[in-house]
């Protein structure tokens, strides 16, 4: 038989577990901050990040112009990331056995929008395949590059 718990000491383990989820995510958004051109700055990794993806369905080849074209901020030299750059935006949060987290997105903070599961990188690969990190299982995938449908670009540039 396992322990019993009154009202009183359920309402505390919930409000522990609020608080420290708060706490997490506040540390993890006081690591990035926006900068005054509307770019997102990781205190971190000193990498500065578009604010968002590009929004819409994309294949490797239109992402990867998508970022050398983009010029948000003022800023002219962005490019694609790579899948480690990405992996520190990752939110790994514990998963739930059973779920299906496959168009979850997991992003560490509120700075920054991704609006599907899977974000391109700059890696290429063999038989017209690249890279793509997904927000949903915090994982690099080879998929199609002519594909497009749950994938999108999000540039990042190096701090000047």
């Amino acid at each position: 038989m396992g322990p019993k718990y009154n009202r009183s000491t359920t309402l505390f383990f919930v409000l522990i577990g609020i608080l420290c989820t708060a706490a997490l995510c506040s540390a993890a958004d006081s690591r990035f901050i926006t900068l005054e051109d509307g770019t997102v700055k990781d205190n971190s990794s000193g990498l500065i990040w578009a604010p968002r993806d590009n929004g819409d369905a994309i294949n490797w080849s239109q992402a990867k112009t998508y970022c050398k074209e983009y010029t948000f901020g003022g800023h002219s030299d962005w490019r694609m990331p790579s899948s480690e750059e990405l992996a520190t935006l990752y939110g790994n949060t514990p998963k739930v056995k059973g779920r299906d987290y496959q168009q979850s997105i997991d992003v560490v903070t509120t700075a920054i929008t991704i609006s599907a599961p899977w974000v391109w990188t700059a890696r290429r690969g063999p038989k017209n395949k690249a890279f793509a990190f997904g927000f949903n299982y915090g994982t690099t995938r080879r998929l199609h590059r002519g594909s497009g449908g749950n994938r999108r670009a999000l540039p990042v540039r190096q701090e000047p």
